[in-house]
This record gives structure tokens, sequence and C-alpha cells, in this order.
């Protein structure tokens, strides 16, 4: 009678219903005994591998998206388990849909990405680990992305924006936990004074924040949002101004103004009079906390009190970016195999300071080249344009926001994959 009760159709029917968010929470467990003891990541690899074998496709990609600001703490060991992965995952979606489902493929897309995949191995730059990894990473997100020109159901695109960002500040509170795990704390004191959460750096975490909150605001401008949108972007918008990112800063006050003016737009009192509590809150936290104001500023400046001249300046606000931009124009330009052809995904930094050139735009024809760059830029067209036509999505006003947002920060990072 008792086993009859506890393996009775009722408690299969309640997983099954939610087992998402039960899996989640398993998961979440098994992190955060991760912040203790690294050997659990073993452990969390196989509970994920489980889940993305035997449940649906939709919850796999969730499931991925939930742990990947956890995959990089001990980039050595969680980077490659990850990458095993959406291994499994890309191999379950492709037996699934053209195998079982017998649905044809997108051979278009399929030409384009051999291309580009034989394009990048030939020896115009120099073959090491990083470069393939890097390679077989962007292979990976082509196959993945070409999901959306499929189906709109599985990607459920929102949704995962959500659970990205409740990811985010869930690996926020628990890296919390360094102050009592030697484990962490040796992680997280490789940038002490700002704040990274489980990220490799905190203009990592700072770019996952702008370009979620952007997200967020876009659905708060086409009016199809709900309290909890509104209060993960207030948490993201915490967790972004500790990573002390002069970027997420200026974005920040877009997305904020953006919101602004459409609340004015609804109901101006109502807007006037939330936004004088938000300014009298937000001078009071200044008082308060005036030291973590005073180091933002002088961030901000860099020490700074006037320009000797205006290439100075630019050097100051974009954290000396410039200079950075100014070498690897200069690379280009002294190098015309290098323009056309690339020297090559994953190629070192170069310059004085050896630091990656922090401009999405000049990383990628550094990288791939003019050539390279033309057909990266093409899949990605390609396959929004296919989701276009699949979903009929629309181009709108409020997507001005996200587009400005994504635009400054790719002048402003090198973004992931192209990151050295």
């Amino acid at each position: 009678m008792q086993k009859e009760k506890i393996f009775n159709n009722e408690d299969l029917d309640y997983y099954l219903k939610y087992r998402l968010p039960i899996n989640l929470f398993v998961l979440s467990i098994f992190l955060f005994v991760h912040c203790f003891l690294g050997f659990v990541v073993y452990f969390v690899f196989a509970f994920l591998l489980l889940l993305i074998i035997f449940d649906s496709i939709k919850n796999g990609i969730t499931y991925l998206v939930f742990y990947y600001p956890f995959c990089l703490l001990e980039i050595s060991i969680n980077a490659i388990l990850f990458a095993v992965l959406i291994g499994a995952f890309l191999i379950k979606y492709i037996i699934k849909t053209y195998i079982i489902e017998k649905t044809k493929p997108d051979w278009k897309l399929l030409v384009m990405i051999v291309v580009f995949f034989v394009y990048c191995l030939l020896p115009f730059g120099p073959y090491s680990m990083n470069m393939l990894s890097r390679l077989v990473s962007f292979i990976g997100i082509f196959l993945a992305l070409s999901m959306l020109t499929r189906s709109k159901s599985d990607v459920r695109f929102k949704f995962n924006v959500q659970i990205l960002g409740l990811a985010i500040v869930v690996a926020s509170v628990f890296s919390l936990t360094h102050y009592f795990s030697p484990f962490l704390a040796d992680y997280l004191s490789r940038t002490p004074d700002r704040f990274k959460a489980m990220f490799l750096e905190p203009n990592m975490l700072a770019m996952f924040c702008e370009v979620i909150s952007a997200i967020l605001v876009y659905y708060i401008l086409n009016d199809k949002y709900k309290k909890q949108d509104i209060i993960l972007l207030v948490l993201l918008t915490i967790i972004g101004v500790f990573t002390l990112s002069k970027t997420f800063l200026i974005l920040m006050v877009i997305e904020y103004l953006a919101i602004f003016f459409f609340a004015l737009h609804k109901n101006w009192k109502q807007t006037l009079t939330i936004a004088g509590i938000l300014v009298c809150v937000a001078v009071f936290g200044c008082l308060v906390f005036h030291d973590f104001v005073a180091k933002y500023i002088s961030r901000f400046l860099s020490g700074h009190t006037q320009f000797a001249s205006f290439e100075e300046f630019l050097n100051v606000i974009t954290t000396k970016r410039y200079e950075l931009w100014v070498i690897y124009a200069d690379a280009l330009a002294s190098n015309p195999l290098v323009l056309f052809f690339g020297a090559g995904i994953g190629t070192g930094p170069i310059g004085p300071r050896h630091l990656s050139v922090h401009n999405l735009f000049i990383a990628m024809v550094y990288q791939l080249g003019l050539v390279g760059a033309i057909m990266f830029v093409g899949i990605v067209a390609y396959m929004l344009f296919k989701f276009k036509c699949k979903t009929g999505f629309k181009l709108t006003k409020a997507l001005v926001v996200p587009i400005i947002i994504v635009f400054m920060l790719c002048m402003e990072e090198d973004i992931i994959f192209f990151m050295n």
C-alpha cells in the first residue's frame, strides 16, 4: 500500500507538470554546494546530462541557459563540461528534428556554415586550441540559433531571457559565499575591487546585465511585461552598478530614460511622483554610500580634471579603449593580408599592453578579415531574416532601444568569442 502511494500517478503527474522548476531548484542546490566543494561540478554535469537527454528540447535549452553564469567558475573544467552538454543537446536536437521528425534542413544555412568553417581553417592565421575551440563554439552557436528559423515554441525567447537574468541573480547571491569558502574566495580574488559574480571578469557580467535589461525594456515599451520583469530589471541594475562599469552606467541611463518617457506618456502624474521618490532614494543612497559613489566618479574621470588633447579625452571616457582601437586599426592598415583575410580566430592581443581591442567590429575584422566578417554577418542576417519570416516578428519603435544598446556595447566590448 505504501509503495503504491509513493509511485501513484498523481505524484508522477505533479512532477511532470512542475518538473522544470523542480529540476532548476535541485540544480541550484548542486551549484550552491559547488561554491564550497569544487568536485561537485561532476555531479552537476551528470545531472544536467540526464536532464538534457531525457527532458524535452525546450526544457533542455532552459537548463543550459540557467547553468551558463556558473559554468565559468573553475573554467578549465566547467567550460569543457558545458561544451559537452551543448554537444549532447545538439546531437539530440538533430536526431529528433531531422531523423525522427524528418524535417528538411535549411541547406542554404548549412552551406553558409560549412563555407565559413572551411574559410576559418585556411592558413591565413595561426592554428591553436584557442582558435579551434572558438571555431567550434561559433558553429555550435550557429546551429543552436538555427532553431529560431524552425520553431518559436522551442526557443521560448522571453522566458529564457528571464531565466538567464534569474540565473545571474542567483549566481551573484551564491558568489557572496566567498566569505566562507576558500575555494570560491581564491577564484574571486582576481578582481577584488569590482563585483563579477561567477563570471570571468566584471565587464562580462556587466555586458550580460546590459543586454538582458535592454530586452526587458523592449517588452516594457511594448506594454508586454509583468511585475517580475520590473523586479528583474531592478535587480540586474543593482548588480551591474557594482561591476563599476562605465559602459553599463551609460547604457542603463539610456534604458531608464526610455522607460521614463514611455511612462510619462501613459500617466504623467504617477510617473513624476514615482520618479521624485526614486530621485530622493538615489540622493539618500549617494549620501550613505558616498565612498562607493566617489570611487565610481573617480573611475569615470580616471583621475583627470583637464585634458591636453581630444585623443586624451576619448581615452579617458572610453577607459583607454580609444588607444587600443588605434593600435589595432594601424595593424590592419599596415597589413593588407590581415585586413582582407584576418589574423585568425583566437589570435593573441597586440600592442604594449597586450589587451584585446574592446571593439567587436574591429575585433571581427582583425580576426576574420573583411571576407570572414562579411560571411559571419551574412549568416547572422540570414538567420534573423528566416526568424522574421517564420514568426511574423514586426519591427516597432521599442526595438530602437535594444538596437542602440547592442550597437554601443559592440563599440565598447569585443564580446565573448572575440575576447582574448
